[in-house]
Order: C-alpha cells, then structure tokens, then sequence
C-alpha cells in the first residue's frame, strides 16, 4: 500500500490511528482484537498476555482492561462504537502443559466485544501455532501468518 505507515505492536501495547498503518504484532497464548471504522477512518489493535488482572495491577497486559481501553481509546480518536467491526486472533495453547490461558484469553475478549455489541469478522484463535498478524487499521484487512510453536 502506498503511503502506510508501519507500526510493530509489543505485548501490553494498544496503538490507534487516524492514519493509514500496518501494525504488525506476534502471537502465541496471547490475543490481539483488531477494531476499525471504516465510516470514519480509524482504527486499532491490542496486544494482551492475559484475560483478568489481578488485584490492584491495572493496566493493558490484561485483557479485561486492554479490550475496553482500545474500544475508548478508537472513540476519542473519532470512531463510533455503531460503526466498529472486530477481529480476534492468537490465544495459542500455551507451551505449560494443562495451561488454559489462551483459552481464557479468547473468552474475554468475546465477552468484551459482545457486551459492547461490536461485531466479529474475523476469529483465528486457538490451536498450537503462533501467529504473525498483520493488521490494516482502516480497511480492517487483515494478514495472518501460522508457524510450528
């Protein structure tokens, strides 16, 4: 695409904008939900590690947090909640055996997105491969790319 920039979007991170960007992220366990407007031009994505956080450590490494502070965060920017289409991907099964936390990464997230009524387009979850993705913040075109973990 002519003209975009590029943006590589580390675990904990949240990155919005008004500008055409290519965020680029990679996943295992964890989850990235990738929202846009395309009415309005603008778009984001998360990256969280996991689903709930604990006690008074608050910030966007946890998905309870991460989802609505991008859904905030896309409002500010110009963005109308009526207009947001998602995407979730990632929630790998972790490399501990019996881990469930990608499982429960994933369920936020749903739950999250639902509460806020915001569709889903694309749900690449799950699985025991990594993914590279690589998101479109105004088109909400998105490019996922799975390898052995």
């Amino acid at each position: 695409m002519e003209n975009e920039d590029y943006y590589f979007l580390k675990p904990g991170g949240i990155f919005v904008s008004r500008e055409l960007t290519s965020i680029h992220t990679v996943l295992g366990s964890c989850i990235s939900v990738c929202i846009w407007d395309a009415e309005n031009g603008v778009g984001g994505m998360n990256h969280f590690i996991y689903h709930h956080a604990m006690s008074n450590i608050r910030n966007c490494r946890y998905g309870d947090i991460a989802v609505p502070h991008l859904i905030k965060l896309l409002t500010e920017t110009g963005g109308n909640k009526n207009n947001f289409i998602a995407h979730i991907v990632g929630g790998a099964q972790s490399l501990i055996p019996e881990s469930i936390v990608g499982d429960e990464n994933v369920n936020v997230a749903k739950q999250i997105l639902s509460h806020y009524k915001i569709p889903l387009s694309v749900i690449d979850v799950g699985g025991k491969r990594f993914r590279k993705v690589i998101f479109n913040n105004l088109s909400g075109e998105i490019n996922i790319k799975k390898g052995e973990i």
